[in-house]
């Protein structure tokens, strides 16, 4: 099957990182030709990631994110004449790690379905930012459509009449939302590699499936990516998406120092201020006795998870009042903390981050606390 394969790269320091390069490499191996968007202008370093493997590289702004990439590919740098000589389209952008299973498996396994469009995971129907509802629909980090969808006249108008969105929020209502709905309204039947097979989860309403599920997708459904933002120790799915990551690792079926050079160059956001060096925090650990982490909310467990994986230990969570005592949790003034112990703030906000500082620094030095 001819296929022609569109790549978005986004990165805020104009690097591509080495498992860019091992994505394309495997990539290359199901499409007939690989066009590379860049959205930034100039690459710092990692070009070599690119050009052992694209046809093409197009440099833009990141204006529209990665649905202004597409649209400006397809409608623009390549044009629907050439698109049209295609029997799939695939659009896939640099926010996964992988693969983990063949590609080659993944295209043989899904060309066996009768569908017209297909990705590697859909969402249930729910209510997004407690404000817009929306449908059951495949999700768009990763999508595929077929020859009957790409010579339609509607498809190509909608991303002909395609607004570039200004925010992220924005760009998944007029892009994976609007067009989920216009897949539904033109009969086209879609199916997602997370819904073949009888798989270890039942995903709620409200779950993103590669948010929460990360470990049961990999290892049972063989999906063959993990989402960088599944990593995030923000969100509540990070300790499923960490054992994911720990399966991946024991399993050998991938070269997971991609990933963690990856994170370690980017750091890990703790709030919209603040990132997480690991480097750093390996120092911290080292140099002090005891670690308490302050703050036992979803930053905390998750750190606490993170620790388990690097088979660390933590004294307990500290929290500011007794009204927010759990399991292994001391009020921070009722705690025995002596001049070699460390403290890890670990709360989701650069407010409350403000706030426990304020009140660390009465009882520690500064070398004591975290970040």
């Amino acid at each position: 099957m001819k296929r022609l394969g569109i790549y978005v790269i986004y990165d805020c320091e104009n690097i591509v990182d080495d498992y860019i390069g091992y994505m394309l490499q495997e990539l290359r191996k199901v499409v007939d030709c690989l066009a590379v968007v860049c959205n930034f202008k100039v690459i710092r370093r990692g070009i070599q990631n690119i050009n052992a493997y694209a046809d093409r590289v197009y440099y833009r702004d990141n204006t529209g994110f990665d649905a202004g990439a597409y649209k400006d590919a397809l409608c623009r740098f390549i044009g629907w004449s050439e698109v049209s000589a295609y029997e799939e389209l695939v659009l896939l952008n640099d926010s996964f790690y992988g693969p983990f299973y063949p590609m080659e498996d993944l295209f043989i396994k899904m060309d066996k379905i009768s569908v017209d469009y297909w990705g590697l995971t859909k969402s249930p129907a729910g209510t997004w930012m407690g404000k817009y509802t929306y449908d059951s629909h495949i999700q768009s980090y990763f999508l595929v459509f077929r020859k009957n969808v790409l010579d339609d006249r509607r498809f190509r108008d909608f991303w002909e009449s395609m607004s570039y969105p200004e925010s992220f929020s924005q760009a998944v209502r007029v892009f994976e939302l609007e067009c989920s709905r216009l897949l539904n309204e033109c009969g086209w039947k879609g199916t997602a590699l997370s819904e073949l097979g009888q798989h270890k989860y039942h995903i709620k309403v409200n779950e993103n499936p590669y948010m929460f599920y990360s470990y049961e997708l990999v290892r049972y459904a063989e999906n063959p990516v993990l989402k960088r933002k599944s990593l995030d120790m923000r969100f509540p799915g990070f300790g499923n998406a960490l054992k994911a990551f720990q399966y991946i690792e024991d399993q050998g079926i991938y070269n997971v120092q991609l990933i963690k050079k990856h994170m370690l160059r980017t750091g890990q956001p703790l709030h919209e201020k603040a990132k997480l060096d690991y480097f750093r925090l390996d120092e911290f650990y080292d140099s002090h006795a005891r670690i308490y982490l302050y703050g036992a909310g979803i930053l905390g467990k998750n750190l606490a998870e993170y620790f388990n994986y690097r088979g660390w230990s933590f004294e307990c969570f500290l929290v500011t009042d007794s009204s927010s005592l759990q399991d292994r949790c001391i009020v921070f003034e009722e705690a025995d903390i002596a001049e070699d112990d460390g403290i890890m703030i670990a709360v989701g906000t650069k407010e409350a981050y403000a706030a426990i500082l304020d009140v660390v620094k009465k009882r520690c030095a500064e070398k004591q606390i975290f970040p």
